[in-house]
C-alpha cells in the first residue's frame, strides 16, 4: 500500500469516505481552488510539508478537477490539520477558510463581483458560486424570517455536517457578521443550514 493510499485508510476509520467515493457521480467535478485552499489551510497551521508529499501534484484556481480527487484530499488533509479521530473538525476548519479564500480569489471576485456585507445577498451569491463551481447537486436557499435563512442541499456529496458548515460560517465570518448555525440531515447526501444572525 502506498503512502496516500495509508493515509487515507487511516482516516476512513473515522469518517465514511471510502463508500462515499464509490457513490460519488463519476462525471462530477470540482474547479481546483478549492484543492489549493486545503493546502492554504495546512500551510498557515504549519503542517503543510506530509500534505505536499502524499499530493505533490499542482491545480489552477480555475480548471474543472475530478471531485473524487478533492474529497480524498480533503479527508487526508483535515486529518493532517487536527488528527485522524477528529477529522471533521479539520474539514469544518477547511471549509470555513475555503469560503473566505474565495471570496478573497480572482475567480471568486469575477464571478460576484464585489463581496456583498448584506447576509441575504451574500447567501445568494454563495449560491451562485457553488452553481460556478461544482458540477453536482443542488441548492436552494430560502428565508422563513427576517434573520433567518435555509440552505438545502440535494444530491450533495461533499460533507454537509462539517465541511460545508463550515464554509456556511466562514461565509460569515468574511464579513465580521455573527451567525449561529444548525444542521439538519435527512440522510447524508441531502440537509440544510439553518443561520440565523
Amino acid at each position: 500500500m502506498d503512502s496516500r493510499a495509508a493515509a487515507l485508510a487511516e482516516v476512513a476509520r473515522y469518517c465514511d469516505v471510502s463508500e462515499r467515493l464509490t457513490l460519488l457521480p463519476p462525471s462530477s467535478r470540482s474547479r481546483g481552488l478549492y484543492f489549493r485552499s486545503i493546502e492554504r489551510v495546512l500551510a498557515r497551521a504549519g503542517r503543510v510539508e506530509r500534505y505536499r508529499r502524499l499530493f505533490p501534484e499542482r491545480f489552477s484556481a480555475i480548471r474543472w478537477y475530478p471531485t473524487h480527487e478533492f474529497l480524498i484530499r480533503l479527508v487526508v488533509g483535515a486529518a493532517l490539520l487536527t488528527e485522524p479521530a477528529r477529522v471533521h473538525e479539520g474539514m469544518f476548519e477547511i471549509g470555513r477558510r475555503n469560503a473566505v479564500e474565495f471570496s478573497d480569489s480572482s475567480l471568486g471576485k469575477t464571478l460576484l463581483r464585489l463581496l456583498s456585507r448584506d447576509p441575504k445577498k451574500l447567501l445568494a451569491q454563495g449560491v451562485a458560486a457553488r452553481r460556478q463551481s461544482s458540477t453536482f447537486g443542488r441548492w436552494t436557499l430560502t428565508f422563513p424570517e427576517e434573520r433567518r435563512a435555509v440552505m438545502a442541499m440535494e444530491e450533495e456529496y461533499i460533507y454537509i455536517e462539517s465541511y460545508l458548515l463550515g464554509a456556511a460560517q466562514g461565509t460569515f465570518d468574511a464579513i465580521d457578521v455573527p451567525v449561529t448555525t444548525r444542521v439538519v440531515l435527512e440522510d447524508r447526501f441531502n440537509g440544510r443550514h439553518i443561520l440565523e444572525w
